[in-house]
């Protein structure tokens, strides 16, 4: 701008000189030595409009550019609002030691194990999220309960499926609507009668309304389809209801819940693969009758003993049409569940208190001890946190899980090896090495098979110690 006011000041101040040299001049020498003053004003003025123009281009390029990189920054931002990335990988070294009676020998294992996870979170408006997350699937693809690679099977490929997949619809602050394949909407305690991978699959509607809150699912454990037999099609589903009460004092915060879960149609299906081939008296024709564990108890059917310590029977199901003797599941489940948690603080160091109860209202009496096998109960304790580098916790639990009292296709995977009538103790401990760095042991004490049923009289309070070494990395 200074360089225009100069280049119009020189062209005014030319057009005054002009007149007065042409009167005092008195020659021609005069006149011209006086245009070449004029003919060198003249191109320095026109350097000095040819500069002016270049700045200005220039400067229109410059605000040019710095537009397209706000708008650039601009559309980045709203991207990274719309997408939040999470994930995480765990290495494992897993030691198991059953030890049972003098007539059997011990079974010791070792092993080491992945899990890799990767997620986003998609935001469709100011009220929905999408959210799916990619995860490392059990070796045969058939425990709903495990997302580890166990390593060691020939170097192959891991599998990888969606362990989440779902849409959060959160129309108003007090409440919120799941649909798909979700995280376990309701509240739970530091226990193991859920086993943390579960990933329900369904819908669910939370609720949260000062210190109140509550949650309902319906969820789809095995979708059946039979042809010609409406008994044999009634698909497994679990419905659930929990409602409880959150309130703050100044000692710290109390968590007081009650639910009740209906899982329907598993009693009297089949959970255990068998295969018998009959050849008739005289010769003739082979029978073959196989047994198929149904979905309910394993995505991928499997070819083993699903029941996983729930009481079974052998023989036919009248209710769904099957007149095949196979070994069955006993009893219905419809649990009672109910928590107890206080929050608090002792010092500077958080410390969080729980009890767990639950009850299978629809356990039948077991014909071979003449009672139900129908309760849970575990407590424990959580002392400081581990989430700042170089911070610590640490945590105990004991729990007990009657025979038929929890679900044990939803019991964890970990404790008692995954199996109920089980009983003991849970130690843990975790260190945060670096940022997103933590390193957690722990260590399973339990009995297996404590209900005295006299067909596991070969294993009663059988000994069951793991210990479970993890690097935690998230990203």
């Amino acid at each position: 701008m200074k360089i225009a006011r100069f280049a119009g000041t020189a062209t005014a101040a030319l057009i005054l000189a002009a007149p007065v040299m042409a009167q005092t001049a008195g020659s021609s020498a005069d006149l011209a030595a006086a245009q070449a003053q004029i003919d060198a004003l003249k191109q320095q003025l026109e350097r000095l409009e040819a500069t002016v123009d270049y700045l200005k281009a220039n400067a229109s390029a410059e605000h040019k550019e710095k537009a397209e990189t706000a708008s650039n920054l601009a559309t980045l931002k709203a991207a990274s609002d719309k997408y939040t990335w999470s994930g995480d990988f765990r290495f494992r070294h897993d030691m198991q030691d059953r030890s049972p009676n003098d007539t059997t020998p011990d079974h010791t294992r070792q092993r080491d194990q992945i899990r890799a996870r990767f997620g986003v979170q998609a935001k469709v408006n100011d009220t929905t999220n999408v959210v799916l997350r990619l995860s490392t699937v059990s070796n045969d693809n058939t425990n709903g309960r495990s997302t580890n690679q166990t390593l060691g099977t020939a170097w192959d490929r891991k599998s990888v499926g969606f362990d989440l997949a779902y849409v959060d619809w959160k129309p108003m602050p007090m409440a919120e609507l799941l649909l798909g394949k979700m995280p376990q909407p309701w509240v739970k305690t530091g226990g193991y009668f859920w086993d943390n991978d579960l990933t329900p699959e369904g819908a669910a509607l939370k609720f949260a309304y000062g210190p109140w809150f509550g949650n309902a699912s319906y969820t789809w454990i095995n979708e059946r389809n039979v042809l010609g037999n409406e008994g044999a099609s009634t698909d497994a589903t679990m419905a659930g209801i929990q409602v409880g009460f959150k309130p703050s004092f100044e000692a710290g915060t109390l968590t007081v819940a009650a639910g009740y879960f209906d899982i329907a149609n598993v009693q009297d299906r089949v959970v255990k693969y068998s295969q018998t081939i009959t050849a008739p008296a005289g010769g003739g024709a082979v029978t073959t009758v196989t047994c198929s564990i149904d979905g309910a108890f394993g995505s991928g059917f499997g070819t083993g003993d699903n029941s996983f310590n729930n009481t079974e029977y052998t023989g036919t199901a009248p209710l769904t049409g099957s007149t095949t003797s196979c070994t069955r599941l006993y009893s219905d489940f419809n649990l009672f569940t109910a928590l107890l948690q206080f929050d608090t603080t002792i010092g500077k160091y958080p410390l969080s208190v729980f009890a767990d109860y639950m009850q299978n209202t629809a356990a039948k009496v077991n014909p071979q001890v003449n009672k139900t096998l129908d309760g849970a109960t575990a407590f424990g304790f959580t002392f400081n946190k581990a989430a700042a580098p170089h911070s610590w916790e640490m945590g105990v639990v004991y729990e007990q899980n009657a025979k038929d009292a929890v679900f044990a296709q939803f019991v964890d995977s970990d404790f008692g090896g995954g199996l109920t009538d089980a009983k003991g103790w849970a130690f843990k401990g975790s260190y945060v090495l670096a940022t997103n760095l933590t390193f957690t042991g722990t260590a399973f004490i339990n009995k297996l098979n404590y209900d005295g049923v006299p067909s596991n009289s070969s294993t009663y309070n059988l000994d069951y110690k793991r210990l479970m070494l993890d690097l935690n990395y998230k990203y």
